[in-house]
């Protein structure tokens, strides 16, 4: 009788189940070997296994649907950088999993590592450090080829300025062209020639050929001509504007030279840079350089490129230029006894950097005081004109020269001059007195002198005339002027008046050529005489009037002016020239002064 089976239970079944998916993952030959491999003295487990084909089907059906379904999937397509990522990660995996232990090669201690993160630290540190150097020395480079090319540039305009004056620098020297004989210049040929033909007599004078000029006004530039490009005071060459060196100008007062020595040196020493006129660069103008010529000591004055500074100027470029200029007057003050220094000025001078004017005669917002600064020393040079015996001379005039006015920078040559008219004037005087016999002719002449600057002809002529009316366009004499007066005895005194007013105004305003005007002394500029003064003189010479100028003392400077002038005056047909002779008061140099004595036509017939 056969056994019967009992149902499997709950928990069989369940071992069943967990039987059936290991086999699915190991295969059917694990399925197979598992099922060989099982105890075969259970029997009733085979016995089991082979009653329940059912279930058997149908995980081998689902296997083969599995199989089937992945078979018919295509894998995915990943992009190289994927699968390098994905490698990338798995080696930081294997790495981060392969930490050495301690005892392992390797290995490093918390202290150890760290100092190693110290050490990364630091190096990034420096190669940051370093880039940004590579990134500032390229920035410097560049620079560098910047400044480069601005100083070829600035070597090329150099090389076009020595190109451009290369022929006008044929003589080192350019007031000595005719000094080996100084009355062979082209104008003084000239002078002798006009008067010549108008047959006139004409004597030319000349005194000493060195050491004469007492006056010196000289532009300081940068040389052109050496590598280090030192500072230069000098002259410019004649319709240029090329600097020349003249350590050692033999017109020059010694004390002049001496002082140029100085102060080339102490400008490259303490960084005074000179004035550039291409650029309006620098600060240092001109230097102006007056001897008194009793003492040898000079007055210097600096023309500075600058509105007069202020207390509270806060612009930077102003407070340094300010303190260098402290600096340079502190240094030439301390030195006053080695360049035997009489006085020191600063001249404000801000003008465009083309202007021609040395001085700023009040162009800008600052008044013409404000303009000049008396650092040190006296405020004036004295003068007084040494004449001879034979002019008589009642008393000294003692004349004052700050360095806002004229002054002749060949004032022992000047004297003659002077002289010259002093000895007319007494000739003039007798004979006027010997022609007629009536008290007004027995009374001393008056005077007019126009362009009389301080006063230097006309308070010379003060014991020769009853009065004496000088007059200037430069408002500065007038100081000059009475302070001279008021040294004279009470007697001379009383009879200098000073008008600060150019010759035009003074003439049509104060109506001097027709009020006490017998003599008349022009000394105008080189330009000549203004042409309403001209007229002027023509029409109060006029027949009939008896106050108008009846003798004309003419000084010019300016010999093509003079030809100008003396043509309208004896073409009137009421002047004539009675005496005339040349002065050389720039030996060297292509210039004359001319001293001229016109009389009124009409004046024997009154």
């Amino acid at each position: 009788m056969m056994q019967t089976i009992p149902p499997p239970t709950n928990t069989e079944k369940r071992k069943r189940r967990r039987g059936a998916k290991g086999r699915e993952a190991q295969g059917s030959g694990s399925i197979s070997s598992s099922n060989n491999t099982t105890n075969t003295h259970h029997e009733p487990a085979k016995a089991v296994a082979l009653s329940t084909p059912n279930d058997d089907d149908k995980v081998v059906s689902l296997k083969r649907k599995i199989e089937q379904s992945l078979a018919l999937q295509k894998p995915p397509i990943l992009h190289k950088n994927v699968h390098e990522t994905v490698n990338t990660c798995n080696e930081k995996a294997n790495k981060k999993q392969k930490v050495p232990q301690q005892g392992d090669p390797g290995f490093l201690t918390k202290t150890q590592m760290r100092n190693a993160r110290k050490r990364r630290a630091k190096q990034r540190k420096g190669q940051q450090v370093a880039d940004q150097t590579e990134s500032t020395s390229k920035t410097k480079k560049s620079k560098k080829k910047q400044q480069q090319k601005q100083q070829q540039h600035q070597q090329q305009q150099q090389q076009q300025r020595k190109q451009s004056n290369k022929n006008a620098l044929g003589n080192n020297d350019p007031s000595l062209r005719y000094i080996r004989d100084p009355k062979s210049a082209p104008l003084v040929k000239k002078a002798k020639a006009y008067f010549a033909e108008k047959e006139i007599p004409f004597n030319v004078y000349l005194e000493k050929v060195t050491g004469w000029r007492t006056v010196s006004k000289l532009p300081v530039r940068r040389a052109d001509d050496d590598d280090q490009q030192s500072c230069v005071i000098g002259l410019f060459q004649p319709g240029s504007h090329a600097i020349v060196k003249v350590p050692d100008y033999p017109s020059h007062h010694p004390s002049i030279n001496k002082a140029i020595r100085f102060l080339q040196e102490q400008c490259d020493e303490m960084g005074v840079e000179p004035f550039n006129e291409f650029d309006g660069s620098g600060i240092l103008r001109y230097v102006c350089i007056n001897v008194e010529r009793s003492t040898g000591k000079i007055q210097l004055t600096l023309v500075w490129k600058s509105s007069p500074y202020k207390d509270d100027d806060d612009k930077l470029q102003e407070k340094e230029d300010k303190d260098i200029l402290h600096k340079f007057c502190n240094r030439v003050v301390s030195m006053a006894d080695t360049i035997q220094l009489h006085s020191l000025w600063v001249h404000f001078n801000a003008q465009w950097k083309h202007a021609d004017n040395i001085f700023d005669y009040g162009s800008g917002s600052s008044s013409k005081d404000d303009l000049w600064k008396h650092i040190f020393g006296p405020r004036h040079i004295e003068e007084v004109l040494s004449f001879p015996p034979s002019s008589k001379m009642s008393e000294k005039v003692t004349l004052f020269f700050p360095p806002n006015v004229f002054r002749q920078a060949n004032l022992d040559a000047f004297t003659n001059i002077v002289n010259k008219i002093r000895m007319y004037i007494k000739n003039y005087t007798q004979l006027r007195q010997t022609a007629s016999s009536t008290a007004n002719n027995n009374q001393l002449p008056t005077c007019v002198e126009l362009y009389g600057g301080v006063g230097t002809i006309g308070l010379n002529l003060c014991d020769l005339v009853s009065k004496l009316v000088c007059s200037d366009e430069n408002p500065h004499n007038k100081a000059c002027f009475e302070r001279s007066v008021a040294m004279l005895s009470s007697n001379n005194r009383n009879k200098c008046v000073h008008i600060p007013k150019n010759a035009s105004d003074v003439i049509r305003q104060d109506h001097v050529l027709l009020n006490n005007c017998e003599i008349l002394v022009v000394d105008p500029p080189r330009k000549g005489l203004d042409e309403y003064v001209t007229k002027s003189i023509i029409d109060a010479s006029s027949t009939g009037r008896v106050n108008g100028p009846k003798l004309l003392v003419y000084v010019s400077c300016g010999f093509d002016a003079f030809i100008r002038d003396s043509e309208m005056l004896l073409s009137s047909g009421k002047w004539s020239i009675d005496k005339a002779e040349g002065h050389v008061l720039f030996p060297g140099a292509d210039a004359i002064e001319t001293l001229a004595f016109f009389k009124r036509v009409d004046y024997g017939e009154e």
